[in-house]
């Protein structure tokens, strides 16, 4: 269960839990609220990176019964870690990666949804 005391905001980080993010490397934070098609793209991206796993390592001949149920299991997978709220913050990374919104923690429950809200309340008084 995600509480306030899972969210620890000191002079130079972030840390949620035993995850740890410089503040010198978030520029936004907010909370999102997964919708339909974020779900339906999930799943499908899932299904699909789990199926061309299982037909590269798989030979020919089974590769085309495997690749189907893999792409079933790839989607149960998906929906199994499916959540309705995300904390996310943009991250600037040291490489060449550059900016990317990454999830910090996800939920279904709506008290902490407004959780999430106040660490993005926070964080904007760092002036992230």
């Amino acid at each position: 269960m995600i509480t306030e005391s899972s969210f620890q905001i000191s002079g130079t980080t972030l840390r949620f839990n035993n995850n740890k993010y410089p503040l010198s490397q978030i520029k936004l934070s907010r909370v999102k609220s997964n919708t339909i098609k974020d779900h339906a793209l999930r799943l499908v991206v899932f299904g699909m990176i789990f199926s061309s796993v299982v037909w590269f390592v798989t030979p020919n001949y089974f590769g085309n019964y495997a690749g189907p149920v893999s792409i079933l299991i790839g989607g149960i997978l998906a929906f199994a870690t499916i959540r309705k709220y995300e904390l996310q913050v943009e991250f600037e990374h040291t490489d060449e990666t550059g900016l990317q919104w990454i999830s910090i923690a996800k939920t279904n429950n709506k008290k902490v949804k407004a959780l999430f809200e106040s660490q993005v309340e926070q964080l904007r008084k760092t002036g992230r």
